[in-house]
């Protein structure tokens, strides 16, 4: 019986780069030159420009189906340049490289974190260094070498204080659960804070926004016509609002911040 071939070094690549221009390009490039055989996956390089909340939603999505020792290389970057640390981390089994502003919230809590440091050794990055373009020259380097069997904690001093937002939550006031719109995906459906677990053990649910009633939960779009609102859990196990067939965000004029409630149905 022939012995299992390694499975080659996985790095995923999320950034706002787009596509149109060559900065992801010049990411893979190095790090296929300093990894060969990796495995690049893009996660996403649509993410709004500067947009912090919106990219950690995507990782929190993302990375649990990844196997373990993935490698997670993040640019969201608008403090590129200043003196914004940049970091390395191990966390839920796997690591993730990138800036310090808050992008890696979600794998920063208590009992995922394994260790955090700052990428201080300038043995990884590379010699012709820009200031505005970490991502190529600093952090894709890094994560070449962890890709490659270095120890993360080798990149630079541990730090006990790496930035976090207030990881949005829902709230139950009396007979109401409330949460708030986080994210309007590609279709215009509306991801919210409140998580299938949050609800609470009540029959049924009966959802609104921005006085829209969304009526009951609904298990899929098929359950209701097509352009009619409803509301679902959805695959990322967030309550979603959403319309049939249609855009939710520009037919309703729902946006990023607006409060949702859940309340008991009938």
């Amino acid at each position: 019986m022939n012995a299992e071939r390694p499975r080659p070094s996985i790095i995923t690549l999320t950034s706002d780069f787009g596509l149109s221009d060559g900065y992801v390009a010049s990411m893979k490039g190095v790090l296929l030159g300093l990894c060969p055989g990796a495995e690049l996956v893009d996660l996403s390089h649509e993410v709004p420009p500067h947009e912090i909340l919106p990219t950690a939603l995507i990782l929190e999505a993302t990375v649990p189906y990844f196997p373990p020792q993935t490698v997670h290389v993040v640019v969201v970057d608008p403090g590129v340049g200043s003196r914004r640390r940049a970091l390395a981390l191990s966390s839920a089994g796997h690591f993730f490289v990138g800036p310090d502003n808050g992008l890696f919230t979600p794998f920063l809590q208590e009992e995922v974190v394994t260790g955090v440091v700052a990428i201080e050794e300038e043995r990884f990055r590379l010699r012709a260094f820009s200031s505005t373009f970490h991502g190529r020259d600093l952090f894709a380097p890094a994560a070449a070498a962890l890709a490659r069997g270095a120890d993360y904690a080798s990149l630079g001093p541990e730090i006990a204080d790496p930035v976090k937002f207030p990881w949005p939550h829902a709230v139950l006031a009396g007979d109401r659960l409330v949460g708030t719109v986080l994210h309007v995906d590609h279709f215009g459906n509306c991801v919210t804070s409140i998580k299938e677990s949050d609800l609470p053990t009540w029959e049924a649910y009966h959802v609104r926004c921005r006085e829209v009633d969304f009526g009951p939960l609904k298990r899929h779009y098929a359950e209701v016509v097509s352009g009619a609102p409803l509301a679902l859990v959805n695959s990322m196990g967030r309550l979603e609002l959403a319309i049939a067939q249609g855009n939710a965000a520009v037919a309703l004029g729902i946006r990023t911040g607006d409060d949702v409630t859940v309340a008991p149905g009938k």
